[in-house]
């Protein structure tokens, strides 16, 4: 080299060079310390350094660690993530038969995290009122725009079960429930956006779309999980598994309500409306209000309170029970001027339903493919049929050309609907039905309870009936929830006693709770017992997937369901306020009311689809000793969910085993 500077450039490039063909050479395994007469003989290549271990990774040290970690490359070579792949959720062969119960507390959170997602109800007010707060504005949802989001979600939940049951045998429960919990958590992220916004897309979006579909991923991995660590209890197991699913339904009411009392801004209060038979000195204490082409109601230029022109939301005195403690009174209060604090609440259990199926899902285990149960304190396999019951089974496609799939379909379809109509609008129904009757009883906090107990009733459903099935049989198990027909079947006659007794109605409020307690503890077992079913019907080494291909049949109850009663509720409404309509004789209390004629039908549809004619404000003029039709407005839905779970029973009653029909 041609001077001294050049030189030291040389023998720092080279000492550099050493350095790393050192590391990187001990990490291949090599035990020499890399020289100049390494490099130039190459003898260390022909002295490989004997591990204590065979290294099956050429990324792997002499010491037998993996120092780049599995998220770069597992022993076959191939990239993928490490705690959440399904080579590191199997475990070992030898495990322990009596810590197999450890398996559950991970499953057990995922599904708690998800559960929540059966008391929508819980979020139907809050959304039917997202701009009027204490009431319906004339831009609000209706309900039957609201309800069938829940029934695109579980449209989704379907569609991912069926397509993707197969990629959940294949990826593992760590990843399906990782990659459900994402979802999960940005369903609600992005449905707390559709709410600030006011925008029906991005609520469909969120909780229907992406909700759907971790739904279906956090559902089916605890599941299947589960199940392949008790093959001799299936029952009980997938019992233990789902019955965390109805304890989230359990406890997410109260949790919900708890953030939207704490998030909710009560509107600005204006004052009482006048009354017809006000004199002038009350009237000068009132808000008059004038009604507008568009149905919507103003404060008037001639009114004493409130600023004119301003838009108003009206709340009656029939109205105040069913409101949560954000009114002051019935009268008039101004639109825009409060929050429901539904989109706060969403966005906040977002973060922790997505905290809490992360690490569900990272501690979730598969038991390995040679490991078996037998124990002394267990029971005995003989030759070793439990071990070949995890490898017998159809195919999917097999066991849907079967008489029993699709008997197996209508069977879950037709029990599941009507469940699922009580489930997608619980704490409305409620309040319908038994708040005009006991308004000191059933108050916002009752509902709230009754929906919790509406998941406790599910989540005793899902282990009970499942640990009974063990004993009774899947098949007579589901012939027990056809005792469901009588009490769904029988509770508009219940509803219509109470509202015409003079007397003591509590006891049959308390029929009614309980029978709604029962009912759905049907609904619950109906998928805790569906898997061992599917099991001994078509064995279990294809259960998962055919599993996702018969929850098809609950994504169709889920649409028939919520959107059937949003329908006949609709309905129900409608011919309720005409025939209110059709009492009222007092014309001045009418127009002073709603700003039009009894007889300008054209007119009185605007304000009924303004929302500003409703069956609670027609009940303050109509004549004294009118039936509120409230109570009423489920009667169609009961009768046909009623036929509609016989027909599954008559389904269950004609399936048989597969040994018999060959």
């Amino acid at each position: 080299l041609k001077n001294k500077r050049e030189r030291k450039m040389l023998g720092r490039l080279r000492n550099s060079f050493l350095n790393t063909m050192r590391t990187s050479h001990k990490l291949v395994g090599y035990s020499c310390n890399i020289s100049k007469s390494c490099l130039s003989t190459k003898s260390c290549l022909r002295k490989p350094f004997v591990t204590r271990r065979e290294s099956t990774s050429p990324l792997t040290s002499h010491d037998g660690y993996n120092y780049f970690g599995d998220n770069f490359q597992n022993r076959s070579g191939k990239r993928q993530l490490s705690s959440f792949s399904k080579d590191a959720s199997v475990a070992p062969k030898n495990f322990d038969v009596n810590d197999r119960w450890k398996v559950i507390p991970p499953a057990n959170a995922v599904h708690l995290s998800i559960g929540s997602v059966y008391v929508y109800s819980m979020w139907t007010t809050s959304l039917t009122q997202n701009l009027g707060v204490v009431g319906n504005a004339p831009l609000d949802w209706s309900h039957s725009e609201i309800l069938p989001v829940f029934s695109a979600a579980a449209v989704t939940l379907g569609l991912t079960t069926s397509f993707l049951g197969s990629w959940v045998e294949k990826s593992g429960p760590r990843k399906a429930g990782i990659v459900g919990t994402m979802f999960w958590s940005s369903a609600l992220g992005t449905t707390a956006l559709g709410v600030h916004f006011h925008s029906l897309e991005l609520v469909y979006l969120g909780y229907g779309v992406l909700g759907g579909i971790g739904w279906g991923l956090m559902y089916l991995a605890p599941v299947t999980t589960v199940m392949k660590w008790f093959p001799d209890k299936r029952g009980l197991a997938t019992g233990i598994a789902l019955s965390a699913f109805g304890a989230g339904a359990a406890l997410a009411p109260s949790i919900i309500q708890s953030a939207l009392d704490f998030f909710a801004v009560a509107p600005q209060y204006i004052g009482p409306l006048p009354d017809f038979t006000s004199n002038n000195e009350d009237i000068a204490k009132c808000v008059n209000l004038t009604t507008l082409n568009d149905g919507s109601q103003i404060i008037s230029e001639t009114s004493k309170l409130g600023i004119p022109g301003q838009q108003v939301i009206v709340v009656s005195e029939s109205d105040l029970s069913r409101l949560p403690n954000l009114s002051l009174g019935a009268g008039a209060y101004a639109l825009g001027t409060g929050d429901t604090g539904a989109s706060k609440a969403l966005a906040s259990l977002g973060v922790f339903y997505g905290v809490l199926g992360s690490v569900g899902s990272r501690y979730m285990m598969l038991p390995h493919q040679d490991w078996s149960p037998q124990s002394p304190k267990s029971f005995e396999v003989k030759d070793e049929k439990m071990r070949e019951s995890f490898n017998v089974g159809l195919t999917t496609a097999d066991a849907m050309k079967t008489t029993q799939f699709p008997l197996l379909w209508l069977s879950v379809f037709g029990n599941a609907t009507g469940g699922l109509a009580l489930l997608s609008s619980s704490k409305l129904m409620v309040t319908d039905i038994w708040a005009g009757v006991l308004p000191d009883v059933v108050t916002t906090s009752f509902a709230t309870g009754y929906v919790s107990a509406l998941g406790i009733g599910m989540a005793v459903g899902r282990f009970g009936w499942s640990a009974m099935s063990d004993y009774l049989g899947r098949r007579s198990t589901y012939a027990l929830f056809g005792c469901g027909i009588p009490i769904v079947g029988l509770a508009p006659s219940l509803c219509h006693t109470a509202v015409a007794s003079d007397g003591n109605t509590m006891p049959m409020l308390c029929s009614f709770y309980a029978g709604s307690f029962l009912a759905i503890s049907f609904y619950g077992g109906i998928f805790s017992v569906l898997p061992a079913y599917i099991a001994d019907l078509f064995g279990q080494k294809h259960a998962g997937s055919i599993h996702g291909k018969l929850l098809t049949a609950w994504a169709t109850s889920a649409v028939a369901g919520p959107m059937g009663l949003a329908y006949l509720r609709s309905s129900s409404v409608s011919r309720a306020i005409n025939d209110l309509i059709a009492t009222i004789d007092d014309n001045d209390a009418f127009r002073q009311a709603f700003g039009c004629n009894i007889d300008d039908k054209e007119i009185i549809q605007t304000l009924i689809d303004a929302n500003t004619i409703s069956i609670s404000r027609l009940m303050d003029i109509v004549p004294v000793g009118t039936i509120d039709p409230t109570p009423f407005l489920y009667d169609s839905t009961c009768y046909i969910a009623a036929g509609l779970m016989g027909v599954s029973a008559l389904a269950n009653f004609a399936i048989s085993p597969l040994t018999q029909t060959a």
